[in-house]
């Protein structure tokens, strides 16, 4: 990521929500909500205890907590995240780690909920 407006480093221990219009980066520890309008970075060394709200978020580090990426979001091979997760695009690479429920939007948009998806049946010959 080129351009990071804030960054958490890896000794900081913030408790509290981090919102911010322009990229975040964290590599500390973060207990509360971190939100971004452009993209948010969890570095290897970071944990976060909390929603991360953002267009792109990329996670090498820690995430337990709802993780909602209206673009993207990419768990690294070193990344880890517990928590339900709403995103358009779904990237896991060997390695990292999901436990939860991931919901995508539809064509239209829309987030799709499993209880409303119905199973269509093979048509009889």
């Amino acid at each position: 990521m080129e351009n990071v407006d804030t960054i958490i480093g890896i000794n900081v221990n913030l408790k509290g929500n981090l919102k911010n219009k322009g990229s975040i980066q964290v590599n500390g520890s973060v207990e509360g909500e971190v939100r971004s309008d452009e993209n948010v970075v969890v570095g290897e060394t970071a944990v976060v205890k909390g929603p991360v709200i953002a267009k792109v978020i990329e996670v090498s580090g820690t995430v337990k907590g709802l993780v909602d990426a209206s673009e993207k979001l990419e768990i690294n091979p070193t990344g880890k995240v517990v928590g339900d997760i709403n995103v358009k695009t779904l990237i896991i690479k060997p390695g990292a780690i999901f436990v939860g429920k991931s919901t995508m939007p539809d064509q239209a948009g829309e987030l799709v909920d499993d209880k409303k998806v119905e199973e269509k049946k093979p048509e009889e010959k």
